[in-house]
């Protein structure tokens, strides 16, 4: 049995014009498998977002962009939570993937560095 260190990024929107919406991913996620669900799965249980839960922690909002006029913070602890959060009105899809493409060039970064090592 091993025990890495958990390593996490925090991707800043700012570049999609959301500076301060962070979205903090897991660097190196250990395996889980997926099981497809029975015929009566809910919407979100899918591989899709099965897999956009394992790697995307949480979403923090700055206060600007919230209706408390408070930094928010929302936990993606599974495929629901990631599932909600896209399904909700005012929120731009565009960020998930976004940032998932940004996580994947920091880990494939990450990776770089560690070959030259």
């Amino acid at each position: 049995m091993f025990k890495l260190p958990k390593l996490t990024t925090d991707i800043d929107c700012e570049p999609l014009g959301y500076p301060g919406l962070v979205v903090r991913c897991w660097l190196n996620p250990t395996y889980e498998p997926w099981e497809p669900p029975a015929q009566d799965a809910k919407p979100w249980e899918t591989m899709y977002f099965h897999g956009l839960s394992r790697i995307i922690e949480a979403v923090t909002f700055p206060a600007g962009y919230t209706d408390s006029g408070q930094v928010e913070t929302i936990e993606i602890p599974d495929e629901q939570a990631i599932y909600d959060l896209m399904y909700t009105p005012g929120f731009e899809q565009a960020i998930v993937n976004w940032a998932v493409e940004q996580y994947n060039k920091e880990r494939q970064a990450r990776y770089q560095v560690e070959l030259k090592n």
